[in-house]
């Protein structure tokens, strides 16, 4: 390994990622977090914050077409969609994908929004009608807004970072969420669910079970995390497994721009990767 900087990462279960740095565009801290922007040759430009990999260029284009288009296509005519964190905009970017779809975004930390626009590749830099901005606590909101959408997107950082989390993958807010939704809406949140002996990642929500008529997980592989990552889509209706490739093509085809990794043969792949995961597949 060549002389230079190196990023440790250590995930909760004790394993450790180091990759080596070759240039920092920032590091400091916000009100609400430490935050690290820099370039490594493996994984290029990333996001961290509080020592965590949020994103990376080599694949950001993988996690976010997942969590949009999957969501997205699940709902038969989506307008209206909520989007819980994603501070690099980078959810937001792939929604204006879709011509008709208004977007309501809630970030707590405005800073974080404002370096990623400055020094990510793959932020949102534009402004655009449809994106409505909010600075402020995405759990509030929800609590609070009288609006129905038809996807929310709870694009939100790993639990063991952050106490308030317990909150966030709870049966509760759960339920408020479903009550926020359309009645063919669709959630999607992290893989992550409370278990007697601490936060548990190879296991299905079971939260989301008691609220949900259908639980999905998604399963790809993120080298700028160096793991198999899982999604949960919980929707109110209709089952992502059940689409057809031929609407899904469809519906693709309809988009602004080209994807680079969601098709209807990784659609079905989302859903086979362990499907034998205990509790989530019937």
């Amino acid at each position: 390994m060549r002389g230079g900087l190196l990023f440790s990462e250590t995930t909760p279960y004790g394993s450790s990622t180091v990759r080596e740095v070759d240039k920092v565009f920032h590091f400091g801290r916000t009100k609400f977090q430490n935050v690290l922007i820099a370039r490594s040759p493996t994984i290029g430009t990333f996001l961290a914050l509080d020592n965590v990999i949020q994103s990376s260029e080599i694949d950001c284009h993988v996690y976010h077409e997942v969590l949009v288009h999957s969501s997205m296509i699940t709902v038969r005519n989506p307008k209206k969609a909520l989007i819980l964190g994603g501070g690099e905009g980078t959810t937001a970017s792939e929604l204006l994908r879709y011509k008709d779809v208004s977007i309501d975004w809630v970030e707590i930390d405005g800073e974080v929004v404002d370096l990623c626009r400055k020094y990510l590749p793959y932020a949102l830099k534009r402004k655009d009608k449809r994106v409505n901005l909010v600075i402020g606590d995405a759990i509030d909101f929800v609590h609070k807004t009288k609006t129905k959408y038809d996807v929310i997107f709870g694009d939100l950082i790993d639990p063991y970072q952050v106490s308030i989390a317990t909150e966030v993958y709870s049966e509760e807010f759960a339920r408020q969420i479903s009550r926020s939704l359309t009645k063919d809406g669709v959630y999607v949140t992290l893989g992550w669910d409370l278990k007697k002996n601490g936060w548990d990642y190879s296991q299905m929500p079971v939260y989301l079970k008691k609220v949900f008529p259908v639980v999905r997980a998604m399963n790809f592989y993120m080298p700028g995390f160096s793991m198999v990552f899982t999604l949960i889509l919980a929707s109110k209706d209709r089952d992502p497994k059940a689409i057809s490739p031929t609407e899904i093509s469809k519906r693709i085809a309809g988009l602004d721009g080209r994807l680079k990794y969601y098709n209807p043969d990784e659609h079905l792949a989302l859903f086979s990767m362990y499907n034998k995961t205990p509790g989530l597949h019937p």
